[in-house]
Formats: C-alpha cells, sequence, structure tokens
C-alpha cells in the first residue's frame, strides 16, 4: 500500500506541474493584454492632451466639431480604465486618477458650453497632468506585471526541476527496493533469496523433497580489510565463480557483507556436498591477486521436517567455523 501512495503522489505532483502550464499561459495572455490596454490609454490620454492644445491655439478650425466628437469618444474609453484604476497603489498624483480625471470631464463640459479658447487651455492643463499621470502609473504597473513574470517564472522552474529530482530519487529508490540482484556480485541479493527460501520451503515440506543449504563465509573479510576498488573486484570475481560451479536451479545470492548462501532445491546433503567440494576447490584455487588472501568457511545443512526456514537458516550459520 505504502509503494502505491507514493506512486499515486508522484504521479499527482506530475499532474499538477502539468495543470501549472495553463494557469502560466492564462497569466501571461492576460498580463499582455492588459499591458496592451494600459499603453492605448496612456496614447489616448496623450492625443487627448494635444487635441485640447490645438482647439486652443485654433478655436475656428474647420475640423474642430469632429475633433470634439472624438474627444467624448476618448474621453468615455478613459472613464472606464480610470474607474477600474481609482483606488490604484500605484498612483502618484495629489487625489486620485478617478478625481483627475473628474476635473478634466467637468473642464470639457465647460469648453463645449463656451467654446472659449482660454477655457480650452485650461482643459489641455488638467488633461496634460492627467496624461503624465497615467503613462508614470502604467509604467510602475507594467514593471509590477514583468517582476511577476519573472518572480512565477523562476518559481515555476524551481518547482519543475524539484519534481524532476524527486521522481528520479523516487526511481532510484523503488528500483533498489525492487531490484532482486546485487549490484557488485551480480548474484541474487537477500531480499530475493529469503523469499524465494520461503516458497521452496514451504514445497519441500509440503512434498517431502529434499531440500539443503549451502554457507560460505569470507573469514576476515570486512568493508575496511579492502579499499573500495578491490572490494568490488572481489565481489565481482566471486560472483561468477558462483554462478559457474553452481546449476541454474541453484539459487545463490550474497547474503551479507561475509556470506554467501546457495539454496539447493531437491538435493540431499550427500549430493549438496559435491557441490560444495567444487565450489571450495574453485574458491581455494583461484588467485584473487589480494594481501591479505582470501579464506573461506564452509557449511552444508539439510532441511527437516520439524524446523521452520527461520531456524532452517540459524542452524546453517551457526554450524560455521
Amino acid at each position: 500500500m505504502q509503494k502505491e501512495w507514493s506512486s499515486f503522489r508522484i504521479t499527482l505532483l506530475l499532474y499538477l506541474v502539468v495543470l501549472i502550464l495553463p494557469f502560466s499561459f492564462y497569466f501571461v495572455y492576460t498580463s499582455f493584454k492588459t499591458m496592451q490596454n494600459d499603453t492605448r490609454i496612456v496614447r489616448q490620454s496623450s492625443w487627448l492632451s494635444g487635441s485640447m492644445n490645438h482647439l486652443a491655439i485654433d478655436p475656428a478650425g474647420k475640423n474642430n466639431q469632429q475633433t470634439i466628437k472624438k474627444i467624448d469618444q476618448t474621453l468615455n474609453e478613459i472613464s472606464v480604465w480610470t474607474e477600474k484604476n481609482s483606488d490604484s497603489e500605484l498612483y502618484i498624483g495629489a487625489e486620485s486618477i478617478s478625481k483627475d480625471f473628474s476635473h478634466v470631464n467637468v473642464c470639457w463640459q465647460s469648453y463645449k458650453d463656451s467654446l472659449s479658447s482660454q477655457q480650452a487651455l485650461q482643459c489641455y492643463n488638467v488633461t496634460e497632468n492627467m496624461a503624465v499621470i497615467i503613462e508614470k502609473m502604467v509604467y510602475l504597473k507594467q514593471k509590477k506585471i514583468i517582476n511577476i513574470f519573472y518572480v512565477s517564472l523562476t518559481l515555476a522552474m524551481i518547482l519543475l526541476l524539484l519534481v524532476i529530482y524527486l521522481v528520479r530519487v523516487y526511481i532510484h529508490i523503488q528500483m533498489q527496493k525492487h531490484a532482486i540482484h546485487d549490484h557488485e556480485s551480480k548474484l541474487f541479493n537477500k531480499k530475493y533469496f529469503l523469499a524465494e527460501l520461503h516458497s521452496t520451503f514451504s514445497r519441500s515440506q509440503r512434498h517431502e523433497n529434499p531440500l539443503s543449504l549451502l554457507f560460505v563465509s569470507l573469514n576476515g573479510f570486512t568493508n575496511k580489510t579492502y579499499d573500495q576498488k578491490t572490494k568490488s573486484n572481489l565481489m565481482k570475481a566471486l560472483g561468477e565463480i558462483f554462478t559457474s560451479v553452481t546449476r541454474n536451479s541453484d539459487i545463490t545470492c550474497k547474503y551479507d557483507e561475509n556470506h554467501f548462501a546457495v539454496l539447493l532445491p531437491l538435493t540431499d546433503r550427500e549430493h549438496a556436498l559435491i557441490l560444495e567440494g567444487r565450489l571450495k576447490e574453485a574458491l581455494n584455487n583461484h588467485d584473487f591477486k589480494v594481501r591479505p588472501e582470501m579464506e573461506f568457511s564452509f557449511v552444508t545443512t539439510e532441511a527437516n521436517a520439524k524446523e521452520t526456514e527461520e531456524a532452517f537458516i540459524g542452524r546453517t550459520k551457526s554450524s560455521l567455523v
């Protein structure tokens, strides 16, 4: 159950990362749409002040009526933006952007009533002030959006790298957890050996078949006896010798740091001793080219009907000299 839950968590984490992508794209899309709209408002406010300045300079221009209509339309569009940004923390004026726009709108209505060039000049001044404030607000807003974008991108990359790392760690742990071979000797590991012993021992007891167990001890061998490279070469050589001497039906494993075990199904002790002799000859005659030289102890036992598999292993190991 723990393995399944771990797999579920890893899969869920991957799905969450994948789901972040559409949200990221949506954030980028809305951010650029906002920046595009804000840039349009900056252009409109700048055009607005320029148009009012033109009305003040040329109050009798032949296109003034068209300009007035376009200014009305532009003010309506800007009013929507100023209403949305009325409480913006990026405002740098004296009151609020809504009130600045209100001043512009009041001044403009007065101009339309009087069509006075003096009034148009006054409208130009308040509109120019509003245009400058809008431009600075938009600049600060876009800068903030860009900073948020980069921070979000950085966090997304960190999260992605973290997920990749966790997946790699999980895969490595699972490979180790479910591996059946020892990495150095290439023989079966203890976990697989005990699982095979359990099933083989049960069949042997149920069908009254002979079952023998051979243990080989590496005398005086510890992790400190040889350096890591020498130890790895020794384990590889020992694995090759065990593999060449034992049968395909035998279960050979590296039991622990200095013990190897061979499980011999359907084999009584008399025939198991034959294998022990061949293995003893192969190990003792092999030149491992190390100092101190390798020394081995051997013991072979046969299971009896009155003991458990744990007792079988314990009896075999305790018989080692």
